[in-house]
Parts: C-alpha cells; sequence; structure tokens
C-alpha cells in the first residue's frame, strides 16, 4: 500500500459573483462566475431533512463522483471496496459428482457456497476500520446486540450476480456483499455504539457562509503520511486537541450512504469536473496518530481556517461533498 493518503471535504456550489483564485503548491485554480441555483427540497430530502433548507440554498446536490474499487483492500477472501462502499467476500461449494441428479447437487452446491460466503464476509467485516483505535470486531465483542446486529446484515447480504458453475473443477461460487454507510449496512449496525453529538437542527455560522462562498472544497491533502481509510476519521492540531471526530457525523453519514462519504485516489479527475473550476482549498497534513494511523494532525496555521468546521461539516455531508482521497 503506498503511503498516502487524502481526506477531501468537497462541495461543489453554485454562488453568484465569487471570483477568487488560490495557489496549492504546483496546481492553480482560478475560481469562475456561476449564478446561483437554489437546490429543491425534493431532491434534498434524504440527506437533509433535518436542515433548514433555507440554509442550502448554497448547495447544489452531488452526482456520485467516487468509482468503485479504486480505492480497494484486497484479501483473499474478497476486498473492502472504500470507494464503492461495500464489502465483499466470495465463496465456493463443491458439487456432489455422486448424486445422480444434476439439478439437485448445483442447488446443493450453491447453498453451500453462500454459506461459506457468508461466514467470509464476516471475518472481512470484522477487519473494517472503525476508526484510529478499534476495528469492528472490537465493537462485535464489546456489545452483543452489535455482534448479532452484524450477523444479521451478513445473512441479508445481498448475492453480486448469479451463482458461477465451474464444471472442469467441479465448484460453484457466489459473491455477496454488505454496505459501509448505510443504516442497513455496518453504520447502522453500530449505531447504538458510536453514540454522537445531537445535530437535527443546524443553522448556517457566518464562518461556514464565508467558506462556501469562497471555495468549491475542502482537500486536506495526506501526501506521503500513511493515513489508511477507515469509517470515522478524526483531525487535530498539532497540539493533540481534537478538532473534528466525524463519528458525531454517524446519522448523516448513515442516512446519506455513499452519497455523504467518498474516497477517491484520482484528484485530479474529481478536480477537472467542471464543478470544481472553482477553488478549493487545499490543507497539507502534517503527521498521522492513531494505533491504526487513520487520523490527520494539521499544522497551526492550517487549522486556523477551519473554525467553521464543526459546524459546517453536516452541509457538506448532506450535499454528499464529503471525499476522501486514498492512494493505494
Amino acid at each position: 500500500m503506498k503511503n498516502a493518503f487524502l481526506i477531501t471535504f468537497a462541495i461543489f456550489l453554485t454562488l453568484a459573483g465569487c471570483g477568487t483564485m488560490t495557489s496549492n503548491g504546483d496546481r492553480h485554480v482560478t475560481a469562475v462566475t456561476e449564478p446561483v441555483q437554489t437546490a429543491a427540497a425534493s431532491e434534498l430530502a434524504a440527506t437533509a431533512s433535518s436542515i433548514a433548507l433555507q440554509e442550502l440554498e448554497l448547495l447544489t446536490p452531488a452526482n456520485v463522483v467516487a468509482v468503485p474499487g479504486e480505492v480497494e483492500e484486497i484479501l483473499p477472501d474478497g476486498d473492502i471496496d472504500w470507494s464503492g462502499n461495500t464489502v465483499r467476500a466470495v465463496g465456493t461449494g463443491v458439487v456432489d459428482t455422486g448424486n445422480p441428479n444434476s439439478a439437485q447437487a448445483l442447488l446443493m452446491a450453491e447453498r453451500a457456497a453462500v454459506v461459506v460466503a457468508q461466514r467470509n464476509l464476516l471475518e472481512l467485516v470484522k477487519g473494517v476500520r472503525v476508526d484510529s483505535e478499534t476495528r469492528v470486531e472490537n465493537f462485535m465483542t464489546d456489545y452483543d446486540v452489535i455482534y448479532t446486529r452484524v450477523q444479521g446484515i451478513v445473512r441479508n447480504a445481498r448475492q453480486i450476480g448469479s451463482a458461477r458453475y465451474d464444471s472442469i473443477a467441479g465448484v460453484v461460487e457466489v459473491e455477496l456483499e454488505m454496505e459501509i454507510h448505510s443504516p442497513q449496512g455496518l453504520s447502522g449496525a453500530l449505531s447504538s455504539a458510536l453514540g454522537g453529538t445531537d445535530i437535527s437542527e443546524v443553522s448556517m455560522s457566518p464562518q461556514t457562509r464565508e467558506f462556501l462562498e469562497q471555495y468549491s472544497g475542502l482537500v486536506i491533502d495526506g501526501g506521503q503520511a500513511g493515513l489508511q481509510p477507515s469509517m470515522y476519521p478524526k483531525i487535530y492540531d498539532e497540539n493533540g486537541s481534537l478538532l473534528l471526530d466525524t463519528k458525531n457525523y454517524a446519522s448523516y453519514l448513515g442516512s446519506g450512504g455513499q452519497a455523504a462519504m467518498q474516497f477517491i485516489s484520482d484528484l485530479d479527475r474529481i478536480l477537472d469536473q467542471p464543478e470544481f473550476a472553482r477553488s478549493p482549498l487545499v490543507l497539507n497534513v502534517r503527521q498521522i496518530t492513531g494505533q491504526l494511523g487513520t487520523d490527520i494532525i494539521l499544522s497551526s496555521t492550517d487549522t486556523g481556517k477551519l473554525g467553521w468546521l464543526k459546524d459546517g461539516l453536516p452541509f457538506l455531508l448532506s450535499a454528499g461533498r464529503f471525499l476522501l482521497r486514498v492512494i493505494m
């Protein structure tokens, strides 16, 4: 795995008369002036029902930008697809050649393959990083209700395509998947232990509005810091003070699914899209922290630019503009 990780909080905005220019190292992005557009309540209901709609007029609902498989951990029996917001596992069942009823033999092999895939999926899910200190396995060990919920989700995992029969090897293969951020996925199963802040009513602070009027997004560049993807990364200043714990916004991440938090690796592809013609704010990670290496430390200079982030993150999540860049 390459030692580069980038968290990108990004909003695609339609703002009137905000021509700006910023410089990001060798990258220079010039602002483009666009007309104001007000998002219809029906388009935002799925992800922003608890936020006053009049405050969301600065945000344009996002199209999905992450490419499934772009940021992916390949494991022996499946993979954790952070870009696709899924965990996938494969199972195989052996066809009983001694069974004179070939159709029945295939069906029994398929059922066996599903059981094996469920077992493999459960093992893969245990290894998903929840935050910088814990994996899903820790929650399943500490909370019986979470263990039961995860087991239930695994048993009801959706099958990808039809079962594949290898007549030469005499086996049937089945692939199952479950979502990471979804009420029916991992985040839903972990919700009882995550807690979080009550952010059912959020108003836009002047600092948040100023950011939205000036920038098309916020990019936190891990560079060679070697951060790892997780469900709920934290951001600290260089004195060790916690600036942001995304776990506090778990309800937004869960309800918005992939649209709320997305993992990418090709930043140029994103910035070349018309929605990013206006300049993003780009900050660099000073170093990483946490046992699993998923948390970010920013310099004091950069943290001074993020006083609005706690209040502003719900708006970014509700617009589907919270992107995490990982190069693996």
